[in-house]
């Protein structure tokens, strides 16, 4: 490194020592009742429908927990209404009398009827439902548990349990096939879509997809041919080195044959030196012409040709995939399409209304909703949720961190590895910070204040300086301002509600009996429950060149899988089992399957 760097780094440490900020986190209290999030409550608008029946367009805002309703010709509001607890997604049932919606932290779907402007029914479902979806005939309502790992049918006339089926981990979307008895998921964790019978729920499909990360929404074709999901294409085979031509993180379409088991293309979205980063939500037009995926880390829409994709798609061997997958100049080369900006920050969920040729994007950032003509994709208006606000420091932070602006050709975002929400992506990366050739699975953001050293290794004094190696991950020497805004949001958390803190209340008493007397406290102290220490418990992978790694903290350990530093135990109970066989990772073979299981109880509730 120059020596002009090194002085530009130490007057940046210098200014935010400055500012109040330790170099090792001290000032900032974990345990303290700062909770930056609830300073202000913003519009986050995250999904988007439009009833041509009624001529109202509707826009969910996840974080003000309100249903926005607009006049969809002169684009003013007509009434808000309170809904639950971050909603998330939203379908109209057929006859557009109502709009259902998925309640992600209160565990619940409402059904609003729209003429009388309130919520006539809910159910109960499983943990923080995520995606849904109507069926054709408009009997069922089908529902993604992205916690549960579940997927439910619900009879939209009672809002009764036709079926619920377990599939991937951390499911997001989902889909009926259209002239098929299927239905798909994304699982956005588990590199794989999901097939299941619309009608008994049977797992009939589990279509896993080399390379798949973050998978978000699915659509089908018309015809029923094809299911199109939009996502993350990571390159964690590779040693973390190059930014270039998205060998970390590129983005784009795994496009699959319905009828022919097991396979799938991709179709990276990204130019050569603009990255398309973050695909989030689909449209697709009615005669199979047109599909629209919003490219939620640079603030854009893809407009993408369907008749050349799948033109693309049927000529690819598969032994030409993975070399598909890897050419970010594939969608300008072969003119598959065109990105546009939708005047907005965050794109999310769309709606495409194709009587008036306009498509809708929901903003989640900027709090508005682009009208982009479904065509050219031309912005013709942009429609506001409320006045707009000032972010805090905090909202700024997270802002920045879904941004791939701050990125070098905008191929990633912080969020690319660690989820929009500072979690994790689930995948075994080979970060050079601590030497190559030793991979090591991505850690939750949450837990990185208050538990230093940062990084299995610890090659991170503190969040402070995890924060800073962050930016230049990004490809930039760290900005003063972004940090500060980064630190902020990484460093305060808002967790969600955790679904097993009073699930079994005995089960857990039970269970942290078991957890002192199996001696786990003795590394993993609360009330972080980690201790700042490297201990060797003979996990160490064939090629790694050490054997000693700083104990994690537990807390959300119910939404962190895989774990251990290899990622090699998929649920909490291989910890102790598969990968405990000498005792040294607690004193966890003599237990019971009770007594283990009321262990996992309790660590599921911290």
């Amino acid at each position: 490194m120059k020596l002009g760097v090194h002085v530009a780094l130490a007057a940046l440490f210098l200014a935010f020592a400055s500012l109040g900020i330790s170099l090792n986190g001290a000032s900032m209290d974990p345990d303290s009742e700062y909770a930056p999030w609830e300073a202000e409550t913003y519009e986050s608008p995250i999904s988007v429908a439009v009833s041509k029946e009624r001529g109202e367009l509707y826009a969910i805002s996840h974080t003000s927990d309100t249903l926005w309703i607009f006049d969809q010709a002169d684009r003013t509001v007509i009434e808000t209404l309170e809904l639950g607890s971050n909603p998330t997604d939203a379908a109209l049932s057929k006859d557009g009398r109502y709009l259902y919606v998925s309640c992600l932290y209160d565990y619940t779907i409402l059904a609003v009827d729209l003429e009388e402007r309130r919520a006539v029914r809910s159910a109960q479902v499983g943990y923080e439902p995520y995606g849904i979806s109507v069926s054709q005939d408009g009997e069922r309502l089908y529902v993604v548990n992205s916690i549960s790992n579940m997927v439910a049918a619900l009879a939209t006339a009672t809002f009764e349990t036709v079926f619920e089926t377990e599939v991937g981990r951390n499911p997001r979307y989902v889909t009926e096939i259209p002239h098929s008895a299927k239905i798909a998921v994304t699982n956005g964790l588990d590199r794989s879509v999901s097939f299941l019978d619309k009608r008994t729920g049977e797992l009939l499909e589990t279509r896993k997809m080399e390379r798949a990360s973050l998978l978000r929404d699915i659509v089908a074709t018309n015809t029923g041919d094809y299911l199109i999901a939009a996502g993350l294409i990571a390159h964690d085979e590779m040693i973390t080195m190059q930014i270039e031509r998205g060998w970390i993180n590129s983005n784009g379409l795994y496009i699959l044959d319905v009828n022919q088991p097991g396979h799938y293309v991709v179709t990276p979205l990204d130019s050569l030196v603009n990255g398309a980063a973050n695909p989030w939500g689909l449209a697709i037009s009615s005669d199979d012409q047109h599909l629209y995926v919003s490219l939620a880390g640079v603030h854009e829409v893809a407009m993408v040709s369907l008749p050349k994709l799948l033109e693309l798609v049927a000529r690819t061997t598969p032994k030409q995939v993975a070399r598909l997958s890897q050419d970010v100049e594939v969608f300008d080369r072969l003119e598959l399409g065109k990105r546009v900006p939708t005047g907005g920050e965050g794109p999310r969920g769309l709606a495409l209304d194709e009587d008036r040729a306009e498509l809708y994007a929901a903003n989640y950032f900027s709090a508005n909703i682009s009208v982009l003509d479904a065509q050219t994709g031309a912005q013709t208006d942009l429609i506001p949720l409320g006045e707009a606000k000032e972010p805090t420091l905090w909202r700024r932070g997270e802002m920045l961190f879904n941004d791939a602006r701050i990125c070098q050709q905008n191929y990633y975002s912080c969020a690319s590895c660690h989820q929009e929400d500072g979690t994790m992506d689930g995948l075994n990366w080979d970060l050079i910070n601590d030497g190559k050739g030793n991979p090591k699975n991505a850690k939750s953001l949450h837990d990185a204040l208050d538990t230093p050293p940062v990084m299995w290794s610890g090659v991170r004094a503190n969040m402070f300086a995890g924060v800073a190696a962050g930016q230049r991950f990004l490809g930039f020497i760290p900005n003063e301002e972004n940090h500060k805004a980064l630190l902020e949001f990484i460093g305060y958390p808002n967790r969600a509600p955790n679904p097993y803190a009073n699930e079994d209340p005995m089960a857990v008493r039970r269970g942290e009996e078991v957890f002192y007397r199996a001696r786990c406290a003795v590394c993993h102290i609360p009330p972080t429950f980690a201790d700042g220490r490297k201990h060797d418990l003979d996990l160490r992978e064939e090629f790694e060149l050490r054997s000693r790694f700083y104990t994690p903290s537990l807390r959300e350990a119910y939404r962190t899988a895989p774990y251990l530093h290899h990622g090699g135990a998929e649920t909490l109970e291989e910890i102790f089992t598969k990968y405990n066989p000498d005792n040294k990772h607690g004193l966890t073979q003599g237990l019971s399957e009770s007594e283990l299981a009321d262990m996992i109880a309790y660590l599921k509730s911290l």
